[in-house]
Formats: structure tokens, C-alpha cells, sequence
């Protein structure tokens, strides 16, 4: 009986506060008197708000007439009303023209835009959050003036982020990343895009040596969203759709395919491989429908809450990814939250901690190139009267005679995958004990452990070429834990109404620690899901280990200087000192200086600001390292392997790697000069940039040569070589609103040029991808080194003149149809000194366009990528078109090929044995015209506001990668190629294969917000 009381005591409370409000309603438009739906109405200095409605209108209590409102909207300047006597209160908002006045992140700070001197570009999370994607950089294409973004395709794939180009040989040639402070490394796989609030891009080293020894490749970064003051906010946010797996290559069927192989075998003067095609019409095997999912699902939702009060404010987000294989088993899918709290126990002090736990999962197959390679007429499994009756599960399908491993039978094998496990910690203190002195702490920690299991079964297809006679299993465990610890001291004030200083000192710690084991065992008892362990294993068992730990101590300074908002200087330092050098080249320095001249606020411009609305001129100049490669390098390593001595196999020590105490940093010194612009109050904006940089004392992981005693495969680091990169970054962007349609397009455009300065000695030659790629002084490095197939032998005429001075035939076996190589240094011979430059990785232009448009409630974004002027290696030629392999090949080849006079002339003739080479030469043959154009990603969306009981209700129909425009042959023009483990991402860049395209997909997404 008492409770029911409760509810009378509460309604009457209730009133009783409520008698006490005045109610404020009022209406929020622009200024051509359109109104703004979705503003946010705050009493300033409490949680209490309202948004307005479709119409613009909003109501809201407040509690006295000494009470003020806020009101903000993103794109608006925000405005601030005290009640007084009023109950109606209508505003008009005036658009944030002025972009100047943004807060842009720096190293250890955040300024206003219009107060930096560097070369910075800013991407807010909502441009990113347009496109669904694993990694968050992918959205980045085309964005940014200087920065290319290459795809890699596949689940878990990380892009390549180049910034400016490359600066580096040997190393990995990825920014440096670091969130909310904290240096995270050169990957954020592990980031949903739905976590971002923004992305600054340290492009100039002006900008980036506050980072030294890390940021020769450019730094990124990012802010997370936090929680804001006010109402309690929810917010839901998915996207799900189909990525879609089109089969590059339309290859022959089992006739087809029977036709092309009689060809070849004919030209080379044997008799048919497969007698009578028409023997296999109907009967093709259909490895790609049986193998490929036509459709595979991805998935990426968040659930976000946030809210708080002037003295907390907290954001809560649960971020979902998954994208699923084409296999139908396996992918990647990643769970991450993010908890992030910030207290202000009084105007002087202040505290905030984030915690991020993650998690992901991932593993599939590699092998779909094998559903096309294999040949059409070899069934999926065997025959049933070649079966015995005692095969496995993984012993009934079939073999097939062109040596490709059934691709069926592989993926049901599959058993390799990864789990892995972090928990990030951020917290900080600021203390501001007098008005611009602000002591602020930061420290971070990671604790990681990652752990993957293989199984392999065992299996006889084929007791000679394909089986696996005993099982095995393997099983890997790496953890990490690392830590950071940042202290600054920043001082700002402000000098006779004029003069602005700012005076940042700081130090920074860092410790990257951990461990790995590996076990492996044979001799499994059977195949079975529960007997997949170490323990289960009988013979042949082995384990390893292995440990490490790298510190960084770094003290940082800036200073920071204007003179009334016309004249700009900013200077930092930073010294570093690393565990992986010696006592004598233990600590490095990393200075930087830029200026900048606001024109615009100059008197002789007072005329002009009607028009002209920005104008900068800015100048800077830097140091930044590189020290990314492996821990300790001055220490000498004993390498493990084994030899044969009387039949016996026995143990054997040699030196892997030697000692350099002298090596020390790579360094890249460069200098940007910029031109900042706006008119008709930036409505027209932009920048245009020149910048150069030269990279010094290059890290090479070099080979002893064989007379200095030590083994051939004996390496170590030194510094070696310098290189030079320069160009041109154009941001162009064009903004307007007319009544109820706004729109926005905005281009960009980046040109990079690279060429080695020096060597470690005049002449050197360094190769690189199985020497296929050189780089030598003077030149681009990693060029395609190979010989010039110069057309193709058109008739009798043509061969019997390609001759020396004497008439002996340069190419003594070709045949008409074959390839003529080009006889380069005239010496009347084709040899390795006819080798030569045939093409390169790098791209003369990159260029985004990325178009925006609004009407009423619906928005389109359209944005579209291109890459001009590089060549691809297209390493599948040789797999499609070479009669002397017998995997499959592409439909109508024997027409394709060459078959008579002028029937081709660059698809050399089928031939079983290849005397001439055609194929097993690398020349010209393989290198393609790379250039691109693809539409990144194209949404429709429209927006329900202050319906259903929601703030804001948004649905949207969007497709990625919808259409590409290339004259690539190859499987996707998006390839860089190269192995960073080992040393060869540079060197080896450009080479496309069987690499793993970027899906076209189709989504639909839904955004809630109350």
C-alpha cells in the first residue's frame, strides 16, 4: 500500500519544479530565412536542451530569466541569448564561413587554423564516415592534397599510405599514426571509422619533427570522439551490404581450353594434348562457381552514447566490423569499445581517462587465383571407381594434370587462424594554476596478447605431386606491453594587445616490450576438430621463443609567435635517444622552423576583403628519423640451420647477421613553401604547395660479399645512399548554398618526383623483386629492369633480318610469332647487358575529386580517385597466355595469339616449349599502363528530423568501388606490391598478380540519433 504513494509524492515534486520554469520556444533559420532543422538548444551550464524540429521550431524550460541559451549547429557560428523578460526567443545563425577559426590538432596542442605556419591538411570523421571500411585510411583516398591511399583488397587488408612519396629504401614506408596523443605505431586496423571525430595529416617536417625520430614518413593524426555537454545523446549507426566478387578473367571452358592446348603443342610440332575438343563440350568443370561466393556480407555498426554536465562529460561507443571471405569461410571481424571519460573539478584543473578494448579475428585462403589457373576439365573429386573406400575426408577429389593443387580441396583444409586481444589505457592531468600556464601529464598503456592456431591434415590426392602423408599442428602466442609517458609545460599570453607567444617544454618515455613461443607437432591420431593440439601431437615436436624490448627518450619543445595576426613564426625541437644505437649515435636532434605572413590582415587589403576572404603565404623547414628497423642491430646473430654430411642431417651455426655499432638514424631534412587563398568569403578555397625533401645516411640491410669470409646470406644494417623527392600539392575547393540546395566540390591534385642522389659507391647497382627492379644514382629507385620486347616476328622477312653485322641471328630459336628483343646496347647480341629500364611504379599525378550536393532533406556524396601515369607488372600474362604451362587460359586465346601476319602483335604465338623465351624472360612484355580511374564511393541519403520520436532518423543507399576505368589488363590497378619484412617495399613495388581486388559493394545504412 505505501508505494503507491511514491508516484503521488514524485508528480508532485515534479510540479513543483516545473511551476518554477519559464517556457522558451522560438524558431532557428539561416540567414536567407530558411529554417535550420536539428540545431542544438543548450542552457548554457547544464545538461537541460532541446533540437530544433523540421520547421526549425523548438521549445524549452528553463529555469529563471537570468538563464542563457546556446545555440550551435555544425557549418554555424554559435550564439549565445540571455532569457530576461522574453518567452519567445527567434535566432538567426550566420554559416561558419570563416573556416579559420577551426581548432586543427598538432603535436602536443591544438590551435586555431588560421595560426598555423605548417603544411596540415584536416579531414573531420563525418567525410570519412561516408564509406564502410575496415580501415579507416581507405576513406582518406582522394581527400587529401600529397597523400596516396592504395587499396589492397582481401579482409584485414591494410592499405598503403604514402605521404609525399616515398622517403625510405629499406624500411617501412608507412606514417606514423598517433590517437588522441599516444604513438600507436604504423597501423589502425584496429580503429573504426565511427570513432573518429577528426584527422589531421602532417605533411612537411615543419609539422611533423615535433615527432623526430618517426615521422620521416609523415604523421596522421587522429581525435576520437569524446563526450559533450549536454543532453544525454544516443546514437545508432550501421551499414550492411554485399561486396561483390566478379570473376576478373573470362576463361575458357573444357572445348575451349582442349582447342588452345592442341595449338600449342601443334606449333611446337607434337601432336594434340587433348584429341577431339568437341569430345568436352558440356562437361566444363566450373571451379569458380563451385569455390566463389558471387556475394560476400560485410557489416559495420556502432552504438554510441554521450552526454555530461560542465564538470563530466562521458562518450561510450561499441563498434562491430565483419567482413566475411570469399570462400565462405574465415574473414575478419573485429569487436572494439571505447570508454571515455574527462572531469573538470574546477577551472584549474581537469582530468580524463579513455579505456579501448578490442578485439579481433581473422584467416581465410589465399588460393582463389586457383579456381581460374586449374584446368576445366579435371572433375572437383574423384571418380568413384578410384576410390577405395579408406580415403579421408581430404583425400576424395581429384588431381589435375597442370599441377595446380585443387582449390575445392584446399579451402576445405583450411584451418589457420589469428584471435587477438588489446586493452588500451589513456589518462591525463591538467593543471592551469594562472590563466595560460597549462602543466599537463598523459600516460598510456597497452597490454596485447595475439595468438594463432594452424592445423594441417593429413591427405593423398595424388601419392606423387599432391598430399600431405602426416598431419601437423602449430601453434604461435605473441604478447605485448607497452607503455608511454608524456609531460608538458605550455605557457601562452598575449603582449600588449598584439603580441601572441606560446612556450611549450615537455619530455616524453616510451617502452615497447614483448615475447613470443612457437610450438609444432606431427603425428596427430586423426583429423578431428577436438584433436587440433600440441598435446595430441606424437613425434616431431619442437618449440621456439624468443623476447624483446626497445625504449624512446625524447624531449620536446615549441615556441610559437604572432604579431597581430599578420606575421607567424613557430620553432620546435625535439632530441631523441633510442635503444637500438649505441652509445655514440644514441640521440639525434630534430629542429624545425615556418613562418607564415597572413596577407589578407594587412591595411593595403582592407579594400579587397569584400572579395578576398584568406590570404597566406607560408614557408617551413625540417628534420625528422627514421629508426624503424629491428631492435638492437649492433649485435652480432647466430643463425640455426643444418647440412648433410654422410646422409646424416646435421646441425650447423653460422653468423645470420653482424654487428654495427655505427649505425645511426636516416634522416630526411626537407622545406615547403604554400599559398593559402579564399574568396567570396571562401566560398573559393584552397593551397598550393611545393615542397622537397632528401632523406640522408639511408638504412640498408646489406649481404656480406662472399671474400670477406662470411657467409653469402651473412647481412647487416648501415646507413648507406640519400635519395630526393619533390612536388606539387593543389587543394581546390568550391562551397555554396542556394536556397534549398547546397553543394560542394573539392579537387585534388599531388605530383611526386624521386630519384637516388647517392650510393654507397659510384656504380652501384641495388636490385630488387628477384632482380627485376633497379635503382642506381640519378635515377627513380625500383624501376623495372628487364629487356624490350619490341613487337612481335611478323614474317620470315622480319626474322631473318633481326641479325649482328654478320648476319648470325640475334635470337637463334624464335619463330615467327615470337618475340623479337630488342637488341639495346648494339653489341650485336641479346644478353643481360641488353636489360634496361622498361617502366616504373610511380605515378606521375595523383588526383581526387569529391563532389557533394543537398536538397532539403536528401545529400549525395560522389567521390572518385585517380592514379596517372605509373606501369604495373602484370605477372598473370604469363598464366593466361603461355602455352607451355597447362593451366587454364583465357577464352578465345588461339585467336588472341598470334596466328599469322599481323594477326597480333603483342600476344606471341602458342607454343608448348617456349625456345624463344617469350615468357621466361621479363621484359616489356609484362609491363602495362597502370593509370586509373575508379569512383570510390557514391551515397544517397535522406534525413528525417524530430520524427518517430527521434532527433534525427537518416537512411542511405551508397556503392563502393562501382566502376573503374583502366586500360590494366590485370586483376585490379590498385597494386603496391612489395614485402616491408623484408626490406623490399620499395624496391619491389608495382608488381600485380593474382593480388586480391578491391570489391565492388552495395550497402545500405542507417543512422538514428535521440
Amino acid at each position: 500500500m505505501k508505494f503507491k504513494y511514491i508516484g503521488f509524492f514524485i508528480a508532485l515534486l515534479c510540479t513543483a519544479v516545473s511551476f518554477g520554469q519559464i517556457k522558451i520556444k522560438g524558431t532557428v533559420k539561416d540567414k536567407a530565412n530558411v529554417p535550420i532543422p536539428g540545431v542544438n538548444v543548450i542552457i548554457k551550464g547544464t545538461s537541460s536542451s532541446a533540437a530544433t524540429d523540421f520547421d526549425g521550431n523548438y521549445v524549452l524550460n528553463v529555469p529563471n530569466k537570468n538563464a542563457q541559451i546556446e545555440f550551435t549547429f555544425v557549418g554555424f557560428t554559435t550564439k549565445l541569448e540571455t532569457i530576461g523578460d522574453r518567452t519567445e526567443i527567434n535566432v538567426i545563425l550566420e554559416e561558419s564561413s570563416q573556416t579559420l577559426d577551426e581548432i586543427v590538432v598538432v603535436g602536443y596542442a591544438a590551435v586555431k587554423k588560421s595560426d598555423v605556419t605548417s603544411s596540415i591538411s584536416s579531414v573531420k570523421g563525418k567525410e570519412l564516415q561516408t564509406m564502410t571500411v575496415g580501415n579507416v585510411t581507405e576513406s582518406l583516398q582522394g581527400k587529401v592534397a600529397g597523400v596516396q591511399v592504395t587499396g589492397q583488397g582481401g579482409p584485414g587488408a591494410q592499405p598503403r599510405v604514402l605521404i609525399r612519396g616515398i622517403s625510405t629504401l629499406n624500411l617501412n614506408t608507412d606514417p606514423l599514426y598517433v590517437v588522441d596523443g599516444i604513438p600507436m605505431g604504423t597501423s589502425i586496423n584496429f580503429l573504426s571509422n565511427n570513432e573518429i571525430e577528426s584527422m589531421e595529416v602532417l605533411k612537411d617536417a615543419s609539422a611533423s619533427a615535433i615527432y623526430g625520430s618517426r615521422a620521416s614518413n609523415g604523421v596522421i593524426l587522429i581525435t576520437t570522439k569524446k563526450g559533450k555537454e549536454g543532453k544525454t545523446r544516443f546514437t545508432f549507426d550501421l551499414s550492411s551490404g554485399m561486396q561483390i566478387m566478379n570473376n576478373p578473367y573470362n576463361m575458357a571452358d573444357a572445348e575451349g581450353y582442349a582447342t588452345i592446348m592442341n595449338k600449342a603443342y601443334n606449333n611446337s610440332g607434337y601432336s594434340d594434348y587433348l584429341p577431339n575438343p568437341s569430345q568436352y563440350r558440356g562437361k566444363t568443370t566450373d571451379w569458380w562457381k563451385e569455390g566463389i561466393r558471387k556475394g560476400t556480407p560485410v557489416t559495420n555498426a556502432s552504438l554510441g552514447i554521450s552526454g555530461g554536465s560542465d564538470k563530466h562529460t562521458f562518450g561510450i561507443s561499441l563498434n562491430y566490423y565483419n567482413s566475411e571471405s570469399i570462400y565462405g569461410i574465415g574473414g575478419w571481424e573485429r569487436v572494439t569499445m571505447r570508454i571515455a571519460n574527462d572531469f573538470k573539478f574546477s577551472d584549474k584543473f581537469k582530468a580524463g581517462i579513455t579505456l579501448n578494448p578490442r578485439y579481433e579475428t581473422w584467416g581465410a585462403p589465399g588460393n582463389w587465383a586457383d579456381f581460374d589457373k586449374i584446368d576445366p576439365i579435371t572433375p572437383i573429386y574423384k571418380p568413384a571407381d578410384q576410390l577405395n573406400g579408406t580415403e579421408n575426408e581430404y583425400s576424395i577429389y581429384a588431381r589435375s594434370p597442370s599441377y595446380v593443387w585443387n582449390p575445392v580441396a584446399a579451402v576445405n583444409r583450411y584451418d589457420d587462424y589469428t584471435d587477438k586481444y588489446n586493452l588500451n589505457t589513456n589518462g591525463y592531468l591538467q593543471y592551469e594554476p594562472i590563466k595560460g600556464l597549462v602543466i599537463r601529464t598523459q600516460a598510456s598503456i597497452e597490454v596485447g596478447d595475439e595468438v594463432r592456431n594452424s592445423f594441417t591434415p593429413d591427405f593423398v590426392i595424388d601419392a606423387a605431386h599432391e598430399k600431405q602423408e602426416i598431419n601437423n599442428v602449430q601453434k604461435w602466442n605473441t604478447t605485448n606491453v607497452d607503455w608511454t609517458w608524456q609531460n608538458t609545460i605550455t605557457y601562452s599570453k598575449t603582449f600588449a594587445e598584439k603580441h601572441n607567444a606560446s612556450l611549450m617544454i615537455g619530455n616524453t618515455m616510451e617502452e615497447y616490450n614483448g615475447n613470443n613461443l612457437w610450438g609444432y607437432g606431427e603425428g596427430v591420431p586423426n583429423n578431428s576438430d577436438s584433436m587440433r593440439e600440441l598435446n595430441a601431437a606424437t613425434k616431431n615436436k619442437d618449440s621456439k621463443g624468443n623476447s624483446w624490448s626497445s625504449s624512446l627518450m625524447s624531449y620536446i619543445s615549441r615556441f610559437s609567435y604572432n604579431y597581430d595576426g599578420k606575421y607567424y613564426f613557430t620553432g620546435t625541437f625535439r632530441r631523441d635517444g633510442s635503444s637500438k644505437f649505441m652509445t655514440n649515435n644514441k640521440w639525434a636532434n630534430f629542429p624545425s622552423a615556418s613562418v607564415s605572413w597572413r596577407i589578407l590582415n594587412e591595411g593595403f587589403m582592407e579594400s579587397a576583403k569584400d572579395v578576398v576572404s584568406d590570404l597566406r603565404l607560408r614557408a617551413g623547414w625540417g628534420k625528422v628519423g627514421n629508426q624503424g628497423l629491428p631492435d638492437a642491430v649492433y649485435q652480432s646473430n647466430i643463425g640455426q640451420g643444418y647440412y648433410v654430411i654422410g646422409g646424416e642431417v646435421v646441425d650447423t651455426s653460422y653468423p645470420s647477421s653482424m654487428a654495427n655499432k655505427d649505425i645511426k638514424w636516416e634522416t630526411v631534412e626537407d622545406m615547403s613553401f604554400g599559398l593559402d587563398f579564399g574568396f567570396f568569403k571562401n566560398r573559393i578555397s584552397g593551397s598550393l604547395e611545393y615542397y622537397k625533401k632528401q632523406t640522408n645516411d639511408m638504412l640498408f640491410l646489406k649481404q656480406f660479399p662472399t671474400y670477406s669470409g662470411f657467409p653469402g646470406y651473412s647481412t647487416m644494417w648501415t646507413n648507406v645512399g640519400s635519395m630526393q623527392s619533390s612536388g606539387i600539392d593543389l587543394l581546390l575547393s568550391y562551397k555554396d548554398k542556394k536556397g534549398d540546395f547546397s553543394y560542394g566540390v573539392d579537387l585534388t591534385f599531388t605530383t611526386v618526383n624521386v630519384k637516388m642522389l647517392t650510393l654507397s659507391a659510384d656504380g652501384e647497382k641495388l636490385y630488387g623483386s628477384g632482380n627485376r627492379t633497379l635503382t642506381v644514382k640519378g635515377d627513380e629507385p625500383g624501376y623495372f629492369y628487364g629487356y624490350v620486347a619490341d613487337g612481335l616476328f611478323q614474317n620470315q622477312t622480319e626474322l631473318n633480318s633481326h641479325t649482328d653485322e654478320h648476319g648470325t641471328k640475334l635470337q637463334p630459336y624464335a619463330q615467327v610469332g615470337d618475340v623479337r628483343f630488342k637488341d639495346v646496347n648494339g653489341d650485336g647480341k641479346i644478353d643481360e647487358k641488353d636489360r634496361t629500364k622498361i617502366g616504373s611504379p610511380w605515378a606521375d599525378y595523383n588526383v581526387g575529386l569529391n563532389l557533394n550536393f543537398g536538397y532539403k532533406n536528401f545529400d549525395l556524396v560522389a567521390n572518385f580517385y585517380s592514379s596517372i601515369g605509373n606501369d604495373i607488372v602484370n605477372q598473370n600474362i604469363s598464366d593466361l597466355y603461355n602455352g607451355a604451362s597447362l593451366t587454364n587460359k583465357v577464352s578465345g586465346l588461339e585467336q588472341m595469339a598470334w596466328h599469322g601476319e599481323g594477326t597480333s602483335n603483342s600476344i606471341p604465338r602458342l607454343s608448348k616449349d617456349d625456345n624463344n623465351e617469350n615468357f621466361t624472360k621479363f621484359s616489356s612484355l609484362y609491363v602495362e599502363d597502370g593509370s586509373f580511374v575508379r569512383m570510390k564511393n557514391l551515397q544517397l541519403g535522406y534525413t528525417f528530423n524530430n520524427k518517430f520520436g527521434l532527433d534525427k532518423l537518416r537512411i542511405s543507399l551508397s556503392g563502393q568501388n562501382l566502376w573503374t576505368w583502366t586500360k590494366y589488363t590485370g586483376v585490379d590497378p590498385e597494386v603496391a606490391g612489395g614485402d616491408p619484412d623484408k626490406g623490399d617495399r620499395v624496391k619491389g613495388s608495382g608488381f600485380g598478380g593474382w593480388n586480391y581486388p578491391v570489391q565492388p559493394t552495395i550497402l545500405m545504412g542507417l543512422n538514428v540519433a535521440f
